[in-house]
C-alpha cells in the first residue's frame, strides 16, 4: 500500500476468487451444449423411409394398382415448423380432390427436411 495525503490506496487490483474464474467457462459451455443439442436432435423429422439428419428429400411407395399409372395427380401436404406446430390436410381424399379423381392408382408420400426446422410429408396420388 502506498501512502498519499493522509488516506491509504492499495496498489494491486482485485483478483477474482476461483470460484468467479471457473464461472464463465460454465456458462459458456452450458450455452453451447444447449445450442448443440437443439441443432443436432432435428425437433421435426418425417416418419416414413430414411431420412438424414441435415437435409430429406425422398420419395417412398405406399401403394400400386393394377394401373401402371393414372392420367391426373394430385398431393396433399402436412407442414411442421421446428417440431413445435403441425399443419394442414396429408389425407389421400383431399389429395384426390386437389387433383379430381374418382380412382386411385398409386400412392406415393414425398418427404422433405431442413435440419429439423422445416418439415413437409406429402401424399401424391395418380388416377382418373
Amino acid at each position: 500500500m502506498q501512502r498519499e495525503t493522509g488516506w491509504m490506496r492499495p496498489t494491486s487490483t482485485v483478483q477474482p476468487t476461483a470460484k468467479e474464474k471457473g464461472m464463465r467457462p460454465t456458462v459458456t459451455m452450458l450455452a453451447a451444449l444447449a445450442l448443440t443439442l437443439m441443432l443436432l436432435t432435428s425437433c421435426g423429422f418425417v416418419a416414413d423411409g430414411p431420412f438424414g439428419w441435415i437435409y430429406t428429400d425422398t420419395k417412398v411407395p405406399v401403394y400400386m394398382g393394377t394401373a401402371p399409372t393414372g392420367s391426373k395427380s394430385g398431393r396433399a401436404c402436412i407442414h411442421s415448423f421446428f417440431g413445435a406446430i403441425s399443419i394442414g390436410d396429408g389425407s389421400i381424399e383431399t389429395a384426390m380432390k386437389d387433383a379430381g379423381l374418382k380412382g386411385v392408382y398409386t400412392i406415393n408420400k414425398e418427404n422433405l427436411s431442413v435440419l429439423g426446422t422445416y418439415t413437409r410429408q406429402c401424399t401424391l396420388v395418380t388416377g382418373d
